[in-house]
């Protein structure tokens, strides 16, 4: 796939235009946020998959910057004529059993050393990762592993969280997307973080050697 201006592209458009609004969420600009909400809808973002890499904001922002970025997308939604359904009936026996697939999926083999680290870290913290984090949020329908993951990488990339970023930027690709495509869901955040840090979280991601015309900075 080739932009306007002919150059290679490792990302579809809607997948870019989820990428750049989960960059600007994490830039915590509200007229930014609500731009890229609409430019996301003009891409062929559905409004369930808008509202969704929204949503699962709140596990790498927090709560405070996430209802504020649905402050700034509501506007987008409600133009489309779209209504969140109704919450998600509690369903913890279902969302530990997903969550632990998708966990172990986007980790590969390092899952239970994750584990171990994390309850070594906190046992709270380990519970909540896979039963809230990883099943009742990240499981979620609206919008693929892969695209939620490439998300999760922008989202990453602008708060310089390195630790979760290298483990996310693998499991990218465990969950079906691709190195080119991490490294230009990278190279997108670049308005919002500046080229330094674009250029550290790609020899974070181990991509700093790799060629590609995606990743535009």
């Amino acid at each position: 796939m080739r932009d306007a201006g002919g150059s290679l592209q490792a990302l579809a458009g809607s997948s870019a235009a989820l990428v750049t609004l989960s960059a600007a969420i994490a830039a915590a600009d509200a007229a930014v946020i609500s731009r890229e909400a609409e430019r996301a809808l003009e891409r062929g973002v559905t409004p369930a998959a808008l509202y969704e890499t929204t949503l699962q904001s709140y596990l790498f922002v927090g709560f405070p910057r996430a209802i504020e970025a649905f402050f700034a997308v509501r506007p987008a939604l409600e133009r489309a004529r779209w209504n969140a359904p109704g919450a998600a009936r509690p369903d913890p026996e279902r969302w530990r059993r997903e969550g632990d697939a998708l966990c172990r999926l986007v980790y590969g083999r390092n899952f239970e050393r994750l584990l171990e680290t994390m309850r070594g870290l906190s046992p709270d913290l380990a519970e909540w990762m896979i039963l809230q984090g990883y099943g009742m949020t990240l499981s979620r329908p609206g919008l693929s592993a892969a695209d939620r993951e490439y998300a999760v990488v922008a989202i990453l990339t602008v708060t310089r969280m390195w630790r979760q970023l290298r483990s996310h930027a693998i499991g990218a690709v465990h969950v079906g997307g691709t190195r080119a495509g991490v490294r230009e869901a990278i190279g997108l955040c670049a308005p919002f973080t500046g080229a330094e840090t674009v250029d550290e979280a790609l020899r974070v991601a181990g991509l700093e050697n790799e060629e590609g015309d995606g990743a535009r900075r």
